[in-house]
Formats: structure tokens, sequence, C-alpha cells
């Protein structure tokens, strides 16, 4: 299992994790794996062909018909995570409380799916129009 940091959450959470925390899951992140500028509906193809799982905090991609698209054609789960605004710290622990539930999601909820991960930890699913 391979969870995929999209540029959203930048580079220092992916890469602490990789580096010293080293979590029994791949991490990856896009700065790491596609130019800094490559659009959402670019990466996001070849994220699902690699059956890797977005973590992000870009709330859009069931919004926007590319990326939307994508999700579906290429089987995408997606996690959106609290905290856009939030320090790189909050975020971190938002994702310590959620790793559990993020993991068994994963591994027991077909794909594509959306999740949104609450500043508590918890999941909550959404609907994919």
């Amino acid at each position: 299992m391979n969870l995929f940091f999209d540029r959203s959450i930048g580079t220092a959470i992916p890469k602490v994790l990789k580096k010293y925390l080293k979590p029994p899951i791949g991490v990856e992140y896009h700065q790491e794996c596609f130019p800094q500028g490559a659009e959402d509906e670019i990466w996001l193809p070849e994220v699902g062909r690699r059956g890797w799982f977005v973590i992000g905090q870009d709330h859009s991609y069931h919004i926007k018909p590319n990326e939307l698209a994508a999700l579906k054609a290429y089987s995408i789960g997606v996690f959106y995570m609290w905290g856009c605004e939030a320090t790189k710290w909050e975020t971190m622990r938002v994702f310590a409380r959620a790793y559990d539930r993020i993991v068994a999601a994963s591994q027991n909820t077909p794909t594509p799916f959306l999740y949104h991960v609450r500043r508590n930890g918890r999941l909550v699913l959404h609907p994919i129009p």
C-alpha cells in the first residue's frame, strides 16, 4: 500500500515520514514524482495506475470535471485532510490520529472513493457524483 501526498500537503510531512518515521506503508509525494506544475489531471491517472491512495488538502477533485473523470477512470481513493490553513504540526497530528482509519479504509473500501479526514481523525465518506 502506498500513500501519495499531493502538493497541497507540501513536502515536510512526507519527508519526515519517509526519512525518520518509516511507516509500514509506502510514502510518495508530488514534488518527488512529478514536476511541481503538473496539473492534477496529468498526475492523477499515473497515481491511479500505480494503485496509490491520495492524501491532500485540495478538496476539489470531485468538483472539477477532468479530475472527477480521472478518479473514476483510474479508480482512485482520496483522503481530503482537514486543515489547509493549519500548521504542518497540526496537519501531522491529524494524520497521525487518522492513520489507522486511513489504512483500514484503503483496504476495505472499494475504489474510487473520497473521504474527508476530520480534525479529530475521523473519516467521513463523501459521495462521488
